[in-house]
Order: C-alpha cells, then structure tokens, then sequence
C-alpha cells in the first residue's frame, strides 16, 4: 500500500464521487460504500496530479466526512502515516458524521497523542460501530482516552486494538469501562503487553459485563496466576463466546487448567 500525504488524502476522498476529482473515482475499489486504494490506483493518482503542489492546497483539508460523503460507510486508511494533524481532522468529522461504521486507521504509527483527538470525537460519534487501532504505538495513555469515551459511547462493537505497547494500567483503564459499557462486543488486545496484573482487572470486569462476546489477550506476558483469574471469572460469565489466550507465558500444567473451558483457544 502507497504511503498518502494528508493533504492528498483529503483531497482525494472530499472530491471522489461528485467533484472536480471524480474522474479518478473508476480507480477505486469500492464494496459497500467503502473506499480503498491500491497501489495500481495510487500510481495512476500521482500521474494525474502534481504532488508538490497538493503539499500546498491547505483549503482543502476538510475532510471527508463531514460533507460530501454523508453516506459513506466504510473508510480504510491504514498504512498511511496519519499523525496528529490528520487525527484532529478525522476527530472533527466524528463529531458530526452520521453514516461512517467501519474506520479503520491499522498501522499508521499513531500514538496517544492522536488516540485522544479521536477519543473525543468518539464521545460525540453514535454510527460508528468498528474501529481498527491495530499495529500502532498506542500505550496505556491512548488506552485511559479510549476508555473515558467508551463510558459515553453507545454504537461501537468492536475495538481493534491489536500490536501495540498496552500494558497492565492501560488494561486496567479499559477494564473499569467493561463494568459499566453494555455495547462492546468484541475487543482485541492481542500482542501487547498485559500481565498478570492487567488479567486480573480484566477478569474482574468479565465478572459483570455480559455483553462482551470476544476478548483476545493473544501474545502478552500473562502467566499461571493471571490465567487462573481469568478462568474465575469465565465461570461467573456466560455471555463470553471467545477468548484467545495463546502465546502467552503458561505453563503446561495451567494449560490443561484451561481446556477445560472451551471458549478458551490456546
């Protein structure tokens, strides 16, 4: 996937189906009402226009949200490098946009600066119903923004935060949440860097949430003592379909512990 200047990306998507720029709209892929470039596209889009000058056209970083795509469903811009003025942009849009339900900003380097420009945008935000975080820098700060707007948010259902550096106080923020937000269903903390310590908030929450279906824990550095907690908890909840605990620091003996729950997968 090409690398997109913000401007450009503005540019693009605000124009795409019925401005100026629409003559490029036949080099999208689109499914659903969503918008993707490849990079076939990308190399076609750069023939058409002069780069440099695009790093110029500031009247047009309004994004795409907020007026010409009010119906727009899905919009994926991971591998990009959107940073904290792009957040800002995305986080205005949310605070007004009606149709987005899919967003997806996997893999562009965005730390909790930019997560607490989005965060706020959440709080406002009722269409959104899946957000893609994944392979980012995201820390326990970005985790306690998340947090505060999922206590307001009512729509979202999956929270993708996959690969990135969230640890025992970051689950211990996204935990709090789980006890009181009844909308989550699906939360993915995969490859980070939660401890017994985190599994145990965690397990305490699953104790009282009985809407969550998924939770994945895949990856990080819990050992017997936090699997034992979160083992507790599956017993208490029935509503928890799935929860990967694979790769982490288990012993045998626990492992077999384990499999006695089915909705664990190892």
């Amino acid at each position: 996937m090409d690398v997109l200047n913000p401007n450009l990306q503005w540019l693009l998507t605000e124009f795409l189906s019925d401005g100026p720029l629409a003559i490029i709209s036949n080099l999208s892929r689109k499914t659903n009402r969503s918008i993707y470039f490849d990079e076939g596209s990308m190399n076609r889009i750069k023939e058409l226009l002069d780069l440099d000058e695009i790093y110029n056209l500031k009247r047009y970083k309004q994004s795409v949200l907020t007026k010409v795509h009010s119906s727009l469903k899905e919009l994926y811009l991971g591998e990009n490098q959107i940073r904290n003025e792009g957040a800002k942009y995305l986080a205005k849009a949310l605070k007004v946009n009606s149709s987005l339900q899919i967003l997806s900003l996997s893999r562009n380097r965005i730390r909790d600066e930019e997560v607490k420009y989005l965060a706020e945008g959440l709080k406002i935000n009722s269409s959104l119903q899946k957000l893609y975080l994944g392979h980012n820098r995201i820390r326990d700060e970005g985790a306690k923004y998340l947090a505060e707007a999922l206590k307001i948010n009512s729509s979202l259902q999956k929270l993708n935060l996959h690969q990135n550096e969230i640890g025992d106080e970051g689950a211990k923020y996204l935990a709090a949440v789980l006890k009181i937000n009844s909308f989550l269903q699906e939360l993915n903390l995969g490859i980070n860097e939660i401890g017994n310590e985190g599994a145990k908030y965690l397990s305490e929450a699953l104790k009282v949430n009985f809407s969550l279906k998924e939770l994945n824990l895949y990856w990080n550095i819990i050992r017997d003592e936090g699997e034992k907690y979160l083992a507790e908890a599956l017993k208490v909840n029935s509503s928890l379909e799935t929860l990967y605990l694979g790769a982490n620091s288990i012993r045998e003996d626990g492992a077999e512990y384990l499999k006695e729950d089915k909705r664990i997968i190892l």
